[in-house]
């Protein structure tokens, strides 16, 4: 199974994006952590492949909020808001994660080339990435090491590369969706701003106990109660349900790759109460802090 995650309700429009590749070539393939990437709710029409070879942090595809490790391989479809956000960058302006990014428009072969009779199988593939496609590590970590060689490959070489890794995909039967069936991004710009500014501070300010819903309320300049019911129509969650399901996935990282002690994690995690924080992990995980560690401890 993947990493932990949870739907339902992250409905912002995001910012769009405009992606040109470069000279000589249709299509991009690069690490991420050549760029000056920020962390940021965005969209674009391209279809975009993205492996991450190593570290944790959080995903955001359509509604659906959870988090990843090593070797995380998500295809998102054209129009499908999306961000990552690594642990190791939280708080910081840009995000310098390696991850392998793979990005092509839908019609850059032509508007009917998927629709080909040898391509039936990529087209179903590219229509149910359309909710985004989360894959088993042990594809993840195949397709990963063509990404590398894709990067640095020359002419028809790369298309017949590019060809080979969606006919894999498209032949995987461990995929699984990630935004839910119901998912619609928001048309209503206002709102996708606004609930940017919002949810980014969230991400930024996610370990500070100090984070108060009277604070967000005045980021949005609205009152506490008016934010409440706006926030809430635009997620689908409460102010305190959202931030508690990120801080509990963080807390789930510490655990594994940490031996703080839960208190020092519940601190860290953004919680000052332990009993508070034992109660949401309960709430969220089913088990407790300590149960979870010796879970991971054995998997492991």
């Amino acid at each position: 199974m993947r990493s932990d995650d949870s739907n339902h309700g992250v409905c912002m429009k995001a910012s769009y994006e405009k992606l040109v590749p470069n000279d000589g070539q249709s299509f991009r393939c690069f690490d991420r952590a050549s760029l000056q990437s920020p962390v940021k709710w965005h969209r674009h029409p391209e279809v975009e492949l993205t492996y991450i070879p190593s570290g944790v942090g959080s995903r955001m595809v359509g509604d659906h909020i959870g988090s990843y490790t090593d070797h995380d391989l998500v295809l998102l479809g054209s129009e499908l808001p999306h961000t990552w956000a690594s642990d190791e960058y939280r708080g910081q302006m840009y995000d310098l994660h390696s991850a392998m990014v793979l990005q092509f428009h839908p019609d850059f072969l032509g508007p009917d080339f998927f629709r080909l009779n040898e391509m039936v199988e990529v087209h179903h593939l590219l229509h149910r990435a359309s909710r985004g496609l989360w894959f088993p590590a042990g594809m993840a970590e195949s397709i990963g090491g063509q990404l590398i060689e894709l990067e640095q490959q020359q002419g028809a070489r790369r298309l017949v590369t590019l060809l080979s890794i969606l006919d894999q995909l498209a032949r995987c039967s461990e995929a699984e969706p990630l935004a839910s069936h119901l998912y619609r991004a928001s048309s209503n710009e206002e709102v996708e701003t606004r609930i940017q500014v919002i949810c980014d501070h969230i991400t930024h300010h996610l370990t500070d106990p100090d984070l108060t819903h009277s604070e967000l309320a005045e980021l949005a300049d609205m009152n506490a109660s008016a934010f409440s019911r706006f926030f809430k129509q635009s997620t689908g969650r409460t102010v305190s349900a959202y931030i508690n399901e990120l801080r509990i996935g963080f807390a789930c990282r510490l655990l594994t790759d940490t031996e703080d002690s839960i208190l020092s994690i519940s601190q860290q995690s953004g919680y000052q109460n332990l009993s508070n924080f034992n109660r949401r992990f309960q709430q969220h995980r089913k088990m407790t802090p300590r149960e979870y560690r010796n879970r991971v401890r054995i998997a492991v």
